[in-house]
């Protein structure tokens, strides 16, 4: 379902339905944050609130409001959104308690957030309507980031790390109706919102999940998710979305710093240039734990970095500049040019630790001048490092976004950020349908005549053979599938200890990647993808009842895959 969030996002008419000491506070804040349009207060019994004139009721406003606050709990909460719905509002955020359900009914189409949501902060409007401290300041274009909880609201709003938020909302949307996909792609549309951030342990309606990469693939946007656990299903999810999972709340605001001026990374190569030569060897442990590549300069580098850095030096990826800290601004600039022209689709300048000592302020604005014209003159990705605990002070990280620099914060988030971004950017990070169990499909019985599942998956080209020996069985590519309503049919595939999991339907070339990632031979391959595929038609001819399956491949004599060991649990028809 599509719903119009027009008017929510870009309120011009606020109105707050709860007690009048509530509507005062939230007033307040509106002041607070400059916003300029109409205030509504809805307050019985009260002529004006906080100098605002009141109304008797939702009824007697002289409109349908862009937006309303709920300050209001149970049958008093489910009426106000009723109410408001009528009179056609632009949409609602409930902070008070009550059934979704009822919520969710009373509020038909009309937008709602809530029960228990505790605002949304529009920095791109000066339009928050909020219920404690933000931090935000007006920004032209930024991203936007879904919280679960105010307390991680709030801690983004103000350790936001130089990070442009043009909007936060603070909710667990899909409680009572707008759930995260719907929310999270009526942001993606706004042409000011640059990448998506959302906090989500419950993921809501995997298909709707899909929908909403597909509109961010459309425009050239992506999603990132904060998340705890690394379940394989919901890894699955996210690679099928073309999304991508982080670890901590740091490496999302890193990885959505990267993604605001660079968008996702098109391959996995970067260079480095350290100011401290205690930091190369730090830098290089990090990027091969997160899998990144720290390509060899090329020979006309090398050569070219020989005469601005002098004798002596090793000429290797990251690169030890900090004997050239105190040059000239047009020889810095060489320097950092001159890693940058290589292969590497993102450049780090890792800055801080030296320059204590070596002209403070003075240095920090000589660096940042000589990498503004780098990344002018060269036209690739240049990025700021600080690896300690300090974050880049406001007005600094807003005067190198403006020069097009990003400006990220300690190593570990920053090298975990830069994988995430190449993941983004991957050859499969491409949206693509699933094929959803039936709701009732989880709660299976198991199918009494195996011979009979047998001969259905025979029919769809599957080679079925004898029970295979020990040996054979130890070097056997054993499939798992289950239906998990939150993710879709899971396939996980092992071979001794590599597993690889996808989605079904596999798209194309996919059962080929998955058998490669176990270490399979190219005949195994040629052997067991028509298997697979075998496997995926009978499962989507039973029409989502099938709850899970088993079953082990080896190569036969003539070169095709034969099952064994097949098992299958399958709701009841």
């Amino acid at each position: 379902m599509t719903r119009d969030f027009s008017r929510f996002l870009r309120p011009r008419s606020v109105a707050l339905i709860g007690p009048e000491a509530w509507c005062a506070d939230v007033i307040a804040k509106l002041r607070e944050m400059r916003f300029v349009w109409s205030i509504w207060p809805v307050v019985p019994g009260a002529k004006f609130v906080a100098g605002i004139r009141a109304y008797p009721g939702i009824t007697q406003l002289p409109a349908g409001p862009d937006l309303a606050f709920i300050g209001q709990d149970g049958a008093q909460a489910v009426e106000a959104v009723a109410a408001l719905s009528r009179r056609d509002a632009g949409g609602a955020i409930c902070q008070g308690e009550a059934i979704p359900a009822d919520l969710g009914r009373a509020a038909g189409d009309m937008p709602l957030l809530g029960p228990g949501c505790r605002g949304v902060i529009n920095a791109l409007e000066r339009a928050p309507v909020w219920d404690g401290a933000h931090g935000l300041r007006h920004v032209k274009r930024g991203v936007a980031i879904i919280a679960r909880n105010a307390s991680l609201a709030q801690s983004l709003s103000q350790e936001r790390r130089g990070l442009p938020i043009a909007v936060l909302a603070v909710a667990e949307p899909g409680r009572a109706q707008t759930g995260l996909a719907l929310l999270g792609e009526a942001l993606l549309r706004d042409e000011r919102i640059s990448a998506l951030g959302i906090q989500a342990e419950d993921l809501g309606d995997p298909q709707a999940l899909i929908d909403m990469a597909q509109t961010a693939e459309t425009l050239g946007k992506s999603v990132v998710i904060l998340r705890s656990g690394h379940e394989t299903g919901a890894r699955a999810l996210f690679e099928r979305a073309g999304m991508e999972q982080v670890s901590s709340p740091a490496t999302l605001l890193e990885t959505l710093k990267i993604l605001h001026v660079t968008g996702a990374l098109p391959a996995n190569m970067f260079a480095a240039l350290c100011c401290s030569g205690g930091t190369g060897g730090r830098l290089r442990d990090l990027a091969q734990a997160e899998g990144l590549d720290l390509p060899a300069f090329s020979d006309a580098q090398r050569e070219a970095l020989a005469r601005d850095l002098g004798p002596g030096g090793a000429l290797e990826n990251p690169l030890d500049c900090s004997s050239a800290v105190q040059r000239s601004v047009p020889r810095l600039t060489r320097i950092m040019s001159e890693a940058m022209t290589g292969r590497a689709v993102l450049t780090l300048l890792v800055v801080d630790e030296a320059l204590q000592g070596v002209g403070g302020d003075a240095a920090w604005e000589r660096i940042a001048e000589a990498a503004a014209a780098a990344r002018a003159r060269v036209g690739m990705p240049l990025a700021l490092l600080t690896t300690g605990p300090e974050v880049w002070p406001e007005e600094r990280a807003g005067a190198l976004l403006g020069t097009r620099l990003i400006p990220l914060c300690g190593l570990p988030e920053a090298l975990e950020a830069l994988a995430a971004c190449v993941a983004l950017g991957g050859p499969l990070r491409r949206p693509a349908p699933l094929f959803l169990p039936l709701p009732d499909a989880g709660v299976g019985t198991r199918i009494p005549d195996q011979a009979e599942a047998l001969g259905m998956l025979a029919a769809e080209g599957l080679a079925v053979g004898p029970a295979q020996t020990p040996a054979a069985e130890e070097d056997a590519v054993r499939l798992h599938l289950s239906a998990q309503p939150a993710y879709g049919y899971v396939l996980s595939l092992r071979r001794g200890s590599a597993e690889a999991t996808g989605l079904l339907p596999l798209r194309a070339g996919e059962a080929q990647r998955l058998l490669e990632a176990l270490g399979c031979a190219a005949p195994e391959i040629e052997a067991v993808v028509p298997a697979l595929v075998s496997v995926q038609d009978y499962v989507i001819a039973q029409g989502g009842r099938v709850a899970e399956l088993e079953l082990a491949f080896c190569p036969g004599a003539h070169g095709e895959a034969l099952a064994s060991g097949l098992k299958i649990r399958a709701a009841s028809a």
